[in-house]
């Protein structure tokens, strides 16, 4: 028999979108009661990804990304150029998009591929910088926080390559920037898109 408090807790799970650890908080309501209660009303219970979700959404104030889905022709150019450069240079395992490289110009293009189709939060943005012992920390930061438009409290600590020659005969006078973004939800879906174009070909 439903009571006001399964009507109560279903509603803070359903449409409260919290998680049972936090209407247990709420309500002084034990989780395992609480997990009790959803199953006697049939709420299916969220997956790992969805539950990490809604955390984030609920008790860390993340704002989720808002996907374009209606593109021109401008813009899905730049989708299949963001999707490309991923393919290329993103890193496919872990917890987020991140996306390194020394090219001012492909970091611009990466960027403007999650700000204008991915419709990410700015805010979530971060950025970080690895560098040569011999090279200016707070010139990189200016100038890369000038091609992208994050600001600096948004940088993770520069990471120097001590003892490190690089991939290249010359070292990039900009070092190697390596765009963040925590939503897994993002990365599986750019992965998606990148097994849909191995799929064409």
């Amino acid at each position: 028999m439903k009571t006001i408090e399964d009507d109560l807790i279903v509603k803070m799970y359903v449409i409260d979108k919290l998680s049972a650890m936090q209407i247990s908080e709420l309500t002084h309501i034990s989780p395992s009661k609480i997990v009790r209660i959803l199953e006697k009303n049939k709420i299916q219970k969220r997956t790992m990804s969805e539950a990490i979700t809604q955390l984030n959404i609920t008790k860390f104030h993340k704002v989720p990304f808002r996907l374009k889905t209606r593109l021109s022709p401008a813009e899905n150019d730049l989708k299949i150029s963001g999707i490309m450069l991923y393919w290329g240079e993103g890193a496919k395992t872990g917890c987020g998009v991140k996306f390194a490289n020394s090219d001012p110009e492909m970091i611009h293009i990466f960027l403007l591929f999650l700000r204008r189709v991915c419709g990410v939060d700015e805010k979530r943005i971060k950025m970080m910088i690895h560098f040569y012992p011999d090279q200016d920390v707070d010139f990189l930061k200016d100038f890369w926080s000038s091609v992208t438009g994050i600001r600096l409290e948004n940088f993770y600590r520069p990471h120097a390559l001590v003892g490190k020659k690089g991939t290249y005969k010359t070292k990039s006078i900009y070092g190697t920037a390596t765009i963040h973004y925590s939503d897994k939800r993002l990365l599986i879906l750019i992965l998606q898109w990148i097994g849909e174009y191995k799929d064409r070909f």
